[in-house]
């Protein structure tokens, strides 16, 4: 396995890429290696919370809110047909992935901690920090028991834990198939004695379900069991989500307004629902119980991993202080990298919006290593737009 480095610049992180999918080449062999190449997880683009790895397809808990089914995928949940090893290598040759810096989020189409999955989740874990130092998150419904929790801690020790939760009073309709909360939250408290971070996920925010009383208790319960902070996340729209919410009460007409439809969303669209007015809400109750209030989360990622962000508007999300690309010196480490890989007479070009959103164009390269170039850049891009330091 590759040795561990501190990375500092775009030529530490593509050395410890290289190494690391030349060492897992060896591993898995030319045949295996070939198809995981052509796995999703080698190619997708990195959301704001992260590169998202699918420890599993599918959840069988039957959330009516739930917008997973109308993605296609089943309600009975399939493990991920590739081993710890061909993940790694997958997102090891992944142009947009840079060893140690950008976010790993478990959990988005699956619950990574339901049986038959659970060992996965723990296996991708462990491969993702070995091979890759990526920074992860895992965000879940379940109970966290005391075995669990020092797994996790085991697999990845910086490891962001969030735990969701909705509603108090009107869970059992909701999440039918879910543990309570307050069991929920508590299985948080094992996760903080495991030394690792853990914070309330308020996600979905419901207008007409979720109230101020909901939020209140949920904050209570969490800061009662060690839990850091609290994310507030939004509920998105789909044609089924909005049909079975209708029976936990919830007014589906404001819900359209409030997603600035007016009718229910197409198939195969998912329609966000402003929650500003309960995200404020969240903010000052927060405040007043003396958790963080964290913009996203990522932000609960970054913190336990101790980093700085400044990926959008709402970072940076440790030091609180506004930060310009453009007053850094980013072009030497550039070119360092392209005098390694031995592109001679190159420029760079660096844009930004603002502070956001940097576009990276190495220009003086001849077109027959454009599919290489474009992969460089997308390297290059990812690296600044991450943009994280260790405190």
């Amino acid at each position: 396995m590759p040795r561990r480095r501190e990375i500092k610049s775009p030529l530490d992180a593509w050395l410890l890429k290289e190494e690391v999918a030349e060492e897992l080449r060896r591993v898995l062999g030319p045949r295996r290696a070939r198809r995981v190449a052509k796995d999703p997880h080698a190619r997708r683009k990195p959301r704001p919370c992260g590169i998202t790895v699918h420890p599993a397809q599918g959840c069988s808990l039957g959330c009516l809110y739930c917008y997973v089914p109308d993605m296609g995928f089943p309600t009975k949940p399939r493990p991920y047909h590739l081993s710890g090893e061909e993940l790694a290598y997958a997102l090891a040759v992944n142009p947009h992935v840079v060893p140690g810096r950008t976010l790993a989020a478990f959990g988005s189409v699956s619950e990574p901690f339901l049986p038959g999955v659970v060992e996965k989740t723990l296996e991708y874990l462990r491969a993702v920090n070995e091979w890759l130092s990526l920074p992860c998150q895992v965000s879940t419904k379940l109970v966290i028991n005391k075995e669990l929790a020092a797994e996790l801690a085991r697999a990845e020790p910086k490891l962001s834990v969030l735990i969701s939760a909705t509603t108090t009073r009107k869970a059992k309709i909701l999440e039918p198939g879910v543990p309570p909360p307050q069991e929920r939250i508590a299985g948080g408290g094992n996760v903080v004695r495991a030394r690792l971070r853990a914070d309330l996920f308020l996600r979905p925010l419901i207008p007409g379900v979720t109230n101020e009383d909901d939020i209140r208790e949920l904050l209570h319960l969490a800061k009662r069991q060690g839990l850091e902070g609290v994310v507030a996340g939004s509920l998105r729209l789909t044609p089924t989500n909005l049909r079975r919410l209708s029976l936990a009460g919830a007014d589906t007409n404001e819900l359209m307004k409030l997603a600035g439809l007016k009718q229910p969303p197409k198939p195969g669209t998912q329609v966000p629902v402003s929650t500003t007015h309960l995200k404020e809400t969240v903010k000052r109750e927060a405040k007043k119980q003396g958790l963080q209030y964290l913009p996203a989360a990522c932000a609960a990622n970054t913190l336990s991993h101790k980093l700085n962000c400044y990926l959008c508007r709402l970072g940076p999300c440790v030091t609180g202080k506004k930060h310009n690309l453009m007053d850094e010196d980013i072009e030497s480490p550039i070119l360092e990298l392209l005098n390694h890989l031995g592109i001679r007479n190159a420029n760079v070009n660096i844009t930004t919006k603002g502070s956001e959103e940097p576009r990276v164009e190495v220009i003086g390269v001849p077109k027959t290593s454009n599919r290489k170039m474009l992969n460089l850049q997308s390297f290059l891009q990812e690296f600044l737009k991450v943009r994280v330091a260790f405190r």
